[in-house]
């Protein structure tokens, strides 16, 4: 009997309005695309002729205004507005829909009140030295003074 096992990374960005007291007025999430230079690192993990290589890690989240086509070669964002540092990353243990477990991974990043205020369309996940993992369009989100957004990327292996 034959069995299968894949690595398939999926990856969702969950925007969340909060206002100054706390309150959730409006979640936005949407599924992202990896692009083939954020492919590109994963792969360099199982490369053993790269183990003396430093591989920059995924660090910032970059914000943008554009909604075009995702492209695997793009390299930036479309219309980049700003970007914030990921504060916190949670680890956890999941089961996919077929019952598998997969490991889940969760990268925190906030725009605060005076953060960004501009309209929003777009976001990817940046390492230190400005390489895109990932990008994903959205709704506009007019970010404004009135809130802050939390980022909450959440990518499954």
């Amino acid at each position: 009997m034959l069995t299968r096992e894949d690595l398939h990374i999926a990856g969702k960005l969950t925007l969340r309005k909060t206002t100054p007291d706390g309150q959730v007025v409006e979640e936005i999430s949407a599924h992202n695309d990896i692009t083939l230079a954020g492919r590109s690192l994963v792969a360099r993990l199982f490369n053993r002729d790269s183990a003396n290589v430093a591989i920059s890690r995924v660090s910032k989240i970059q914000v943008g205004r554009s909604q075009a086509k995702f492209e695997a070669k793009q390299t930036a964002l479309g219309d980049r507005v700003g970007e914030t540092p990921i504060s916190r990353i949670e680890a956890s243990e999941v089961l996919d829909t077929d019952g598998r477990q997969r490991v889940m991974l969760r990268l925190i990043g906030e725009l605060g009140e005076n953060d960004c205020n501009d309209t929003l369309r777009e976001a990817g996940l940046f390492t230190d030295d400005n390489v895109m993992y990932n990008r994903v369009t959205f709704d506009t989100v007019t970010k404004s003074k009135q809130f802050k957004l939390t980022l909450v990327w959440e990518i499954l292996f």
